[in-house]
């Protein structure tokens, strides 16, 4: 079938909606479906599949759910709308916002499918223009939320069928490693608030007060207003590599020790967790919803209360200094991964598409 993914978001944009999209486009494309994704322009240099990216309007950034998204301005409404009427599928990513998103429910007259992927307490703007967003949610013929969270935030403005198709993991690029260097603490994602890592960094001076020395690994790029204090006593200690590509980021996740995720909320699902255990490395993250959804407690991962540096940091010491633990993470950590492979995740889609429409090609 022609399959039209749809997002606001989208590389050079970097986060777990660029993420999902590229993989399932990825594996649409070797179960035999035709697949382009239709997004904005947006300034950067990290392109890796753009033979199949359709870019019409300029993409934007703004402040969203405590990180940064992004709009699409500037559309040619008319061309659009002839190129997602051309396709079978209209897969949209995202949030119910006034761009992309609302233009392909007014606009397509194809099958129409929503993944939902944000997590949030509670939206102002869908609180006050629930009344007319309601008349297009309705126009979604099938809704996916990427987990039980993100279910609970969007239904609780525009009640309806949710099915559950989580974010996934690519099994064949993150591999098993056993051979670790001591000491690595990983951290992998964008530097903004939400992520958490002044508390990784503040639990590594308690660590480094105890006589402990370790070093720390912070893979990924961030946003100018985000500042971070660091203790002169750990200076050394924290290497910051910026943007790291697609194909070196799985030798980050094999040498690592220990990952680490200490967001403060607002997650969904948190990809980069299932990275870390297909790479054989034990995952400590806070104790969040979305979290809670793939790790459990002391059986694949710990999990620590949120904004707590000492808690961090005893978790941290504790998966270092308890061998018996640790190989019990990593291994029930192999088997979640295998769970959340890609392969299956596309699988689960496609099905949901021709549930939704049986007469699909």
């Amino acid at each position: 079938m022609k399959i039209l993914i749809i997002s606001d978001l989208y590389y050079p944009h970097i986060g777990g909606v660029s993420e999902h999209i590229y993989h399932i486009a990825n594996k649409f494309e070797k179960m035999g479906h035709y697949v382009r994704i239709l997004t904005g322009k947006i300034p950067g240099g990290f392109k890796p599949d753009e033979r199949r990216v359709i870019r019409l309007g300029m993409g934007v950034s703004i402040q969203w759910n405590k990180s940064v998204g992004r709009v699409t301005i500037g559309h040619d409404l008319l061309k659009a709308r002839k190129i997602m009427n051309s396709f079978d599928v209209n897969h949209i990513h995202g949030g119910l916002t006034p761009t992309y998103p609302l233009l392909t429910l007014q606009m397509s007259e194809k099958t129409k499918i929503f993944t939902f992927h944000s997590t949030f307490d509670r939206s102002i703007p869908f609180k006050v223009f629930r009344k007319p967003l309601l008349h297009f949610f309705n126009k979604i013929d099938g809704a996916i939320a990427v987990s039980e969270t993100a279910k609970e935030s969007f239904s609780k403005y525009f009640p309806g069928d949710y099915r559950i198709i989580p974010n996934g993991v690519d099994i064949d690029r993150f591999t098993p490693h056993f051979k670790k260097q001591k000491g690595t603490v990983l951290f992998v994602g964008r530097l903004e608030e939400r992520k958490g890592l002044k508390y990784l960094i503040k639990a590594f001076k308690i660590i480094k007060d105890r006589g402990r020395n370790l070093k720390l690994i912070v893979v990924g790029g961030g946003y100018r207003k985000y500042r971070m204090d660091i203790p002169n006593g750990i200076k050394n200690s924290i290497h910051f590599t910026g943007f790291v590509s697609p194909e070196a980021l799985p030798e980050y996740y094999k040498r690592a020790e220990i990952f680490v995720s200490p967001a403060t909320g607002a997650e969904s699902f948190g990809i980069v967790l299932i990275e870390a255990m297909a790479s054989a490395t034990p995952v400590l993250a806070s104790d969040i919803p979305g979290y809670r959804i793939v790790i459990r407690d002391k059986e694949n991962g710990i999990l620590v209360p949120p904004k707590d540096p000492s808690a961090i940091a005893e978790g941290i010491i504790t998966l270092l200094d308890n061998k018996k633990m640790r190989q019990k993470i990593v291994k029930n950590g192999l088997k979640t991964a295998q769970f959340y492979s890609w392969d299956k995740i596309a699988k689960q889609i496609i099905d949901f598409y021709y549930e939704i429409n049986p007469s699909l090609p």
